[in-house]
């Protein structure tokens, strides 16, 4: 019988082996309930973040302060008004990141559109989702429930990203952090539920680890958003010290007379510098050597640091697009032009663009009347004359009837100021506008033009039937206005709309037509033209400027002048803004924006060269200074206008407002 051997019995643990695998157990056990040291943003960046390239993130002095803000418990909101080329979005994409891996939290990011928040989603949120330190504690998987392209879930919390247009994107859900972009982009109100910013910040109210965040480019003073979240903030700015005598301040665009960015050659700069408060001129290269010893500066102390709001702009940027020359360069392109001068100040400087609609000063225009220009006598580079009439009751009633003439470039003059005497009601006094309908304007150059159209303001109720019953006997000649001064409105000129109905409410088809004016767009556009500067001899009018004949009146002038748009607060916190007179008479403006209202129905912000060529324009590109004032004559021959038909009977050709392309 085989033997069994006896069983194999383990040799005693020792006490000191236990104890340690006890201890190390306990602090294990410990370790997970200790709370995690917070590490500031921008070390956590430094390390972690990632460019779209893959490399690391290397922030700017600049950027540290405001990344800090985000992770400092003390803070509670942020707001950023910046310019464009300052790394904001770095710096969010980064929180985003740190809030996945180290502090796990429900995050709601609001852009202005749904179709905004699903870009973002896809371009910006996205490769944040692969960062090595992200992937780390949480994935992504594609196609699945948890990663879908506008709701984000990982451990501990979520993200959602949603659009500010639509009242749907502020209902049943909370968040612990709630972060706006871009929100002087978003709409006004959602809907009847009131503002999407307001809304928005409304969804973390309940949070215990409530933190509200909002970066934009601020667009219009007075209705600004990050403008408005700025001042409530601790307004700090950037202060940096001159590399020569050491004095702390401000990085400013300047003037030309004081501190700011210098640049020569004036009109195609080749270098530049800054003029520091002191005098010193300051290299290009001394930029980042003066954010290095930088500080941020709080001109609201009692709001820091629960609501920490910061300005940024371009200058500071160590970017190559954003270097000093650059700035001067976009300047000069832009300086001219109104609307592009907005973008500049928008997205250069990050401020609000003043549209104050204030009216430039009557005696400058007055003194700047083209001496070698006489009213009556359109100029050699007119291509088309629109009248514009308004009816006024004082004085036993008259018309004011202005001309003006349209050239290639949106540039307009004052052809002629015609007062038509007579009250509406009386037959005499539209006798009297049919002459002029039918006279004949002799241009410098020998061209004969006609009235193309004549717009005349039907709203005043009074006069109304009168100017119908005109514009009835001129179809497709004369065209019935009425303005729409609400600010807001995007359209220039909208309709027509029948006026005249059957007794069975059936709008009559020869019956006349009146066309509604978007006076408030038109008023800014005008007012922004008449500020560009007349050229000097060689250079060519820029585009839209507005020329004003010799003799053309100091009280026609201040009339054209005399109203500003102003901004006026309401009980609810909001503003409004609204036009208001600043003298009794305005008819002169009226009839420029009805004027030039006209001319966009007629598309001449479209017109090709061959098609003022066809209109008998003089020139396919502006006149220089000299040309213009010296008249001289046309290269080609310019083609004869067609007299109007005679009254009471409608044109056979298409009405160029109302055809519609097959």
């Amino acid at each position: 019988m085989k033997k069994i051997p006896p069983a194999k019995t383990k040799e005693p643990d020792s006490l000191a082996v236990r104890g340690a695998d006890i201890g190390a157990a306990a602090r294990e056990w410990l370790a997970a309930f200790r709370p995690r040291k917070r590490v500031p943003l921008s070390e956590w960046m430094a390390e972690h973040a990632r460019l779209d390239d893959g490399s690391k993130f290397r922030a700017f002095p600049f950027q540290n302060g405001i990344a800090d803000a985000f992770t400092d418990p003390e803070v509670n909101q942020i707001s950023v008004r910046k310019s464009s080329r300052i790394g904001y979005s770095t710096i969010v994409q980064g929180y985003v990141a740190y809030s996945i891996e180290c502090e796990p939290r429900r995050l709601l990011i609001y852009q202005p559109t749904i179709d905004d928040a699903e870009k973002y989603s896809r371009d910006d949120l996205d490769p944040v989702l692969q960062w090595p330190v992200v992937r780390k504690v949480a994935t992504f998987k594609p196609r699945h429930a948890d990663n879908q392209i506008r709701a984000k879930r990982f451990k501990g919390g979520w993200i959602q990203i949603k659009g500010a247009n639509s009242p749907k994107e502020f209902r049943r859900v909370t968040a612990d952090s709630v972060l706006l972009e871009e929100p002087d982009g978003y709409p006004w109100a959602a809907k009847e539920e009131g503002d999407p910013a307001r809304l928005a910040f409304k969804r973390n109210l309940t949070s215990p680890r409530r933190f509200s965040a909002a970066g934009s480019t601020p667009k219009v003073q007075g209705k600004s958003r990050i403008d408005k979240l700025f001042e409530q903030g601790s307004q700090e700015f950037r202060y940096v010290p001159c590399p020569h005598c050491g004095h702390m301040q401000l990085l400013v665009f300047g003037d030309g007379t004081g501190a700011g960015i210098r640049w020569h050659p004036k009109e195609n700069p080749t270098t530049a510098w800054y003029r520091c408060e002191n005098g010193c001129d300051i290299d290009e290269a001394d930029k980042v050597w003066m954010d290095e010893h930088g500080e941020w500066r709080a001109h609201n102390p009692a709001a820091f640091p629960r609501h920490r709001s910061f300005h940024i702009w371009a200058a500071y940027s160590q970017h190559p697009g954003a270097a000093w020359l650059e700035i001067a360069r976009e300047f000069m392109e832009v300086r001219k032009d109104p609307n592009l001068l907005r973008t500049f100040v928008n997205q250069v400087l990050g401020e609000a663009w003043a549209e104050k609609g204030e009216a430039p000063e009557w005696q400058r225009l007055y003194d700047r009347r083209e001496k070698d220009m006489v009213l009556g006598t359109p100029p050699a580079f007119v291509g088309l004359l629109i009248g514009a009439a308004d009816v006024q009751r004082a004085g036993g009633g008259r018309i004011e009837l202005d001309v003006w003439g349209y050239g290639p470039g949106r540039r307009r003059v004052l052809v002629e100021h015609i007062e038509v005497e007579g009250s509406a009601a009386d037959q005499a006094t539209w006798a009297k506008m049919d002459q002029q309908l039918a006279r004949n304007w002799m241009t410098a150059d020998g061209r004969e033009l006609k009235l193309h159209r004549l717009g005349i303001d039907s709203g005043d109720g009074e006069n109304t039937m009168f100017v119908y019953a005109w514009a009835r006997r001129h179809p497709g000649v004369v065209m019935a206005l009425k303005g729409r001064p609400a600010v807001g409105v995007s359209q220039a000129i909208a309709g027509p709309t029948r006026q005249d109905v059957t007794i069975g409410g059936r709008k009559i088809a020869g019956g006349v037509k009146l066309w509604t004016v978007g006076t408030s767009m038109l008023k800014l556009e005008l007012y922004g033209q008449l500020q560009l500067e007349k050229p000097v001899d060689g250079e060519e009018y820029p585009e839209g400027y507005v020329f004003l004949p010799d003799g053309t009146s100091d009280e026609w002038i201040k009339q054209l002048v005399a109203e500003q748009l102003v901004t006026r607060s309401l009980r609810n916190g909001r503003s409004k803004s609204e036009w208001e007179q600043t003298r009794p008479r305005n008819e002169a403006l009226d009839n420029a924006v009805y004027a030039r209202a006209i001319t966009y129905a007629l598309g001449i912000d479209r017109w090709s060269d061959r098609k003022w060529q066809q209109m008998g324009g003089l020139r396919s590109k502006p006149a220089r200074a000299h040309q213009i004032e010296k008249n001289e004559p046309p290269a080609a021959a310019p083609m004869e206008q067609p007299a109007l038909r005679p009254v009471g009977r409608a044109p056979r050709r298409p009405n160029p407002f109302t055809t519609r392309r097959r």
